[in-house]
């Protein structure tokens, strides 16, 4: 007497790898949406980390720092000289304790400064997709600021002066340049203190 052994046909096993391929694709959508989630949370946090510490040293010399400080970079990476490294420390400590500082993942800081009657106004940014360079190219590409300067005409690294609008800067679409402008996005679209686990050294951020 034969046994008869049940087993699973060629459309049912199409069907289960099919379930099985959705799943996989769902979870590392799912994935990548929570890593990105939590890089923004991290870098924002970083951000308004920063500004506090500003109003700090606000309360007690009546003025923000000025832009390109050069306690760590000869030029263009302000946040870099304000926060401070493990051999250099920055010049709000003891406002921040640039130990404990984590901007999260890459990500490239920018800092203005500017206002009546003197260093009164500030905005600290952070690119929220990466470094600048790759925050810039792409379509999700995002900018967050923290400050009390936003409508005012602010002085940037490497002099440069201009209005940022609003703390959410989106990566412009094609018919939305006079939008960029406005924002600032042309300005911290390349350049700051660039962060990757601690402040990077490159021709512009040098120790």
């Amino acid at each position: 007497m034969s046994k008869k052994y049940a087993s699973f046909t060629l459309v049912e096993m199409l069907i289960v790898m099919g379930i099985i391929i959705i799943l996989m694709v769902v979870g590392i959508t799912a994935g990548r949406f929570a890593i990105n989630r939590a890089n923004d949370v991290a870098h924002r946090n970083a951000a308004d980390q920063i500004y506090t510490s500003l109003q700090a040293y606000y309360t007690d010399f009546r003025e923000y720092p000025s832009e390109n400080s050069e306690e760590i970079c000869s030029n263009g990476c302000t946040i870099a000289g304000l926060v401070g490294s493990e051999n250099t420390p920055g010049e709000l400590v003891p406002y921040i304790d640039e130990a404990s500082f984590n901007g999260g993942s890459n990500a490239s800081y920018f800092y203005g400064v500017g206002g009546d009657g003197g260093n009164q106004a500030v905005l600290v940014c952070v690119t929220l997709r990466g470094n600048a360079p790759d925050n810039n190219q792409k379509d999700n590409g995002e900018i967050y600021c923290n400050g009390n300067g936003f409508g005012v005409q602010l002085t940037f690294e490497n002099g440069n002066d201009f209005v940022v609008q609003t703390s959410e800067i989106s990566n412009p679409q094609d018919g939305d340049n006079m939008l960029h402008v406005l924002t600032g996005w042309d300005h911290l679209s390349d350049g700051g203190s660039e962060w990757n686990n601690g402040w990077v050294v490159s021709p512009i951020i040098t120790y």
